[in-house]
C-alpha cells in the first residue's frame, strides 16, 4: 500500500529533451556552424589567392619565353636615309620594336616585324605583343592587325624597357636607346607590381645573338650589319665582311 502511494505520489518523467537541453544544443550546434564556415570561407580565401599565384606565375613564365624568343632571334637590319645609315631597331622605356626570326611553328615562317608596347586597360595595364610581316626596305613598324596583337601580361603592373651593351655588364642600364649606328647586347624589361611598388617577378633579361647578323634577312644584302660588335660599316665593306664571316 505505501509502495503504491510512493509510485503514485512521485510523478513520472517521459523521455525526450527538455527545452533547456534543447536550447544548449542549439546553442553549440551554432557554434559549430559558425566554425565551420569561417573555416570554409579562409580555405576559399587562400584557394582564390593560390590559384591566382599560380595563374600570375604561368603568365609570367610564358611571356618571359615569348620576350626571350624574340630579342636571341633580332636580325641585325639597316635602313638609310639621306645616306645615313640606323639599326632598324627602336627602344624606348615604354615601347620595344624590332625585326626577328619566328620559328616555323605554329607560325608560318620568315621574318617579322616584332613591336612591344604598353595600354592601359580600365584598373590594369597590358604589355602587348604585335607583329607583323616584314617587307624589304620597311622603315618602321607598320602596325598590326587584332589578329596579331597579343596581351602577354595583364594586372597592376607598371612595365618598363632599359638597355645596355653585353661587354659592358657592370654599366648603368639607359631606358633609351640612342645609339643608331650600333645595337644593345642586353634588353631588360622590369615588371613592377603597382599595389606595393615592389617587383611582380625577376626582370626579364634576355641577350642578342652574337651572330644575327650573319643570319641576317637576305645574306650579302645592304641590309646586313656583318660586324659581330654590332656597329655599322660602310656599304663597300659590307659583302667582303660577310664573305670573309661565312669562312
Amino acid at each position: 500500500m505505501d509502495s503504491n502511494a510512493t509510485a503514485m505520489a512521485s510523478p513520472r518523467r517521459d523521455s525526450g529533451f527538455t527545452l533547456i537541453e534543447l536550447l544548449v544544443s542549439l546553442t553549440i550546434l551554432t557554434g559549430v556552424l559558425a566554425i565551420l564556415s569561417s573555416t570554409l570561407r579562409t580555405l576559399s580565401q587562400h584557394w582564390n589567392a593560390n590559384a591566382n599565384r599560380l595563374e600570375r606565375i604561368e603568365m609570367v613564365a610564358r611571356a618571359f619565353d615569348i620576350f626571350q624568343r624574340d630579342v636571341s632571334g633580332l636580325q641585325r637590319l639597316i635602313v638609310t636615309n639621306d645616306n645615313k645609315q640606323r639599326f632598324l631597331f627602336t627602344g624606348t622605356p615604354n615601347r620595344l620594336s624590332f625585326v626577328t626570326i619566328e620559328p616555323p611553328y605554329p607560325t608560318v615562317p620568315g621574318p617579322y616585324f616584332i613591336d612591344y608596347s604598353i595600354a592601359p586597360n580600365g584598373p590594369s595595364v597590358d604589355l602587348v605583343r604585335a607583329r607583323a610581316p616584314y617587307v624589304t626596305n620597311m622603315q618602321a613598324f607598320p602596325g598590326a592587325t587584332p589578329a596579331n596583337r597579343v596581351s602577354l601580361m595583364q594586372g597592376p603592373f607598371k612595365y618598363q624597357f632599359s638597355y645596355a651593351l653585353k661587354e659592358k655588364p657592370d654599366a648603368a642600364w639607359t631606358p633609351t636607346w640612342r645609339q643608331q649606328n650600333k645595337l644593345p647586347g642586353v634588353i631588360r624589361l622590369e615588371i613592377i607590381d603597382l599595389a606595393n611598388g615592389g617587383y611582380a617577378s625577376q626582370p626579364f633579361v634576355a641577350a642578342l645573338r652574337t651572330d644575327a647578323e650573319i643570319s641576317c634577312i637576305g645574306e650579302g644584302s645592304s641590309e646586313c650589319s656583318p660586324k659581330t660588335g654590332g656597329e655599322l660599316t660602310r656599304i663597300g665593306d659590307q659583302s667582303a665582311a660577310l664573305g670573309t664571316a661565312g669562312r
